[in-house]
């Protein structure tokens, strides 16, 4: 299961959090110092990269947290915000914005925080990923890939990183509902993608199964392909 990195100003507030972690199966990395650590200019936090998420308690002000996913979010690790505060969609948009993954209850049921964190993983068979720099992406257009296959990676780029369903995905590509043989399709299309995109040297697991959930881009390709808003269009045709 995962390794989980997990920040918060008070270790003891989260034992009942950790506990569920460790039913799970996850291990569980709680720290207090390595906040200040983070906030550092010019710090060295690559030992972060060993961790597959980042959980940010409720016990951190909206303020910190916000310094803390400035720095965090340059490692393409999910960040987790966990809270009971019930904030309005466009709330919730502007943490996305700024880089928070999701949000998770302080006192989850396990099948909740099961869901949350079972697709969230960002290694590939145990390596590390290097991202290259912003200068260094590389245009859609220069990626050779079928009309169909385009097609996908729009739809999915468009999503920013949020799941979308087999059965939306069906009906966007092809106009159709889920079938068996749409469903077989495209698994088929999402494999052919994740093996053009690899070898043309995108690094990461780049297309993610969210198991009775569906597929999302992962967070890697964003750092390595660039998409302009002319190209990104037509995913919606």
């Amino acid at each position: 299961m995962s390794q989980i990195l997990l920040f918060t100003k008070n270790p003891l507030n989260e034992q009942p959090f950790e506990e569920r972690l460790h039913q799970l199966g996850h291990e569980v990395f709680t720290t207090k110092m390595m906040i200040d650590l983070c906030l550092l200019e010019n710090a060295n936090n690559e030992f972060i990269r060993i961790f597959h998420q980042i959980v940010l308690s409720e016990t951190i002000a909206n303020a910190e947290v916000k310094e803390l996913v400035r720095t965090l979010k340059t490692f393409s690790i999910p960040i987790f915000r966990k809270s009971d505060e019930v904030l309005k969609e466009a709330d919730l948009h502007e943490w996305e914005e700024l880089g928070i993954s999701d949000w998770i209850e302080s006192r989850p049921s396990i099948e909740v925080l099961r869901e949350k964190l079972s697709c969230d993983n960002v290694r590939n068979e145990g390596k590390l990923i290097l991202l290259p720099k912003t200068e260094d992406k590389r245009s859609l257009s220069s990626l050779n890939l079928s009309s169909g296959e385009l097609k996908l990676f729009r739809i999915l780029y468009q999503q920013q990183k949020q799941t979308i369903s087999r059965e939306e995905l069906c009906l966007r590509m092809w106009n159709k509902d889920k079938t068996n043989s749409s469903m077989s399709q495209l698994s088929v299309m999402v494999k052919h993608l994740k093996n053009k995109l690899a070898g043309q040297k995108i690094d990461g697991p780049i297309i993610e199964t969210c198991w009775g959930q569906g597929y999302r881009m992962h967070g890697a390709v964003y750092e390595q392909v660039y998409v302009d808003s002319a190209e990104l269009k037509y995913g919606n045709e």
